[in-house]
């Protein structure tokens, strides 16, 4: 009975895999996954310079930044964000010198790059309505604001931790397991708020959470996998430098995106599957 039931779980395992991977070729996920890396590079700046900007309306946040920077580049594209990450923040820096018009340009950009995401996503989960435009701007702002909130937080508790470390203090085991994988609760939180807002459908909490499970443990492996086999881009440094960090990060950068596609494809995959399974009930 009990191979049986292995036999079952892996054979709708592989039924599951092959629904969600047709449908990644069928709406072109690696195409999009491009398109979207190519618009973040243009709109790193602008959402950095936004991100930030939510950070210093309170005082508590503001105090929480050189730890976040330093987070950010401890756990996002191994071997070259150290190279990267200070070269957007100073760009961001210099916006401040821009006018109104420049400023409002910066934001259009960054409001662009989730625009495209959210088209991909209503391709892939097939949904032909779009948003009003009052609710689009309206979600673009709860992404943009909920990111670095969470960020923050995480990275409150996480301090909060390190001080009752410091100080000799008793820490439950679960808390500090916990803490030991805040990267993968940052990832998992940042998928599930933008699998759960982004669709134009009802969205169901435990599927979404599946999916987003998923592409947190995919993103953290793609680290570790960047983070083991830094040795390997040694070449691209003797040859281009500084400059190489670039074609490192761009790689990253590319299969990250296409990681957050695949779990849009994933979530998409298991509602169509529920909403099945209901129907059929009903019928």
């Amino acid at each position: 009975m009990e191979t049986k039931a292995v036999k079952n779980a892996a054979l709708q395992s592989y039924q599951l895999l092959r629904l969600v991977w047709n449908r990644a070729l069928r709406y072109q996920v690696s195409l999009r996954a491009a398109h979207l890396t190519l618009a973040t590079l243009l709109a790193a700046v602008p959402i950095i310079t936004i991100v930030f900007g939510i950070l210093r309306l309170t005082p508590a946040m503001v105090a929480m930044q050189d730890s976040l920077v330093a987070y950010v580049e401890a756990h996002l594209a191994p071997g070259s964000s150290s190279t990267v990450i200070p070269y957007l923040l100073s760009f961001s820096e210099q916006t401040k010198n821009l006018p109104a018009a420049g400023i409002a340009t910066l934001i259009l950009t960054a409001l662009l790059l989730l625009n495209s995401f959210e088209g991909s996503v209503q391709a892939i989960w097939q949904i032909k309505q779009r948003r009003k435009i009052r609710e689009r701007l309206l979600t673009y702002w709860a992404i943009l604001t909920l990111g670095p909130i969470m960020l923050a937080v995480v990275m409150s508790l996480y301090g909060t931790l390190l001080s009752y470390q410091l100080t000799g203090n008793y820490i439950p085991s679960v808390l500090e397991g916990l803490f030991e994988f805040s990267s993968y609760v940052v990832y998992f939180l940042l998928l599930f708020t933008i699998n759960f807002l982004t669709p134009n459908n009802e969205v169901k909490v435990k599927l979404t959470a599946i999916s987003a499970m998923l592409g947190a443990i995919a993103i953290v492996l793609l680290n570790s996998v960047f983070a083991n086999f830094a040795q390997f881009f040694a070449s691209y440094q003797i040859v281009y430098g500084a400059f190489a960090a670039l074609p490192i990060f761009l790689i990253w950068l590319q299969v990250s995106w296409l990681i957050i596609l695949l779990t849009v494809s994933l979530n998409a995959t298991l509602h169509k599957l529920d909403r099945y399974k209901e129907h059929s009930k009903l019928e």
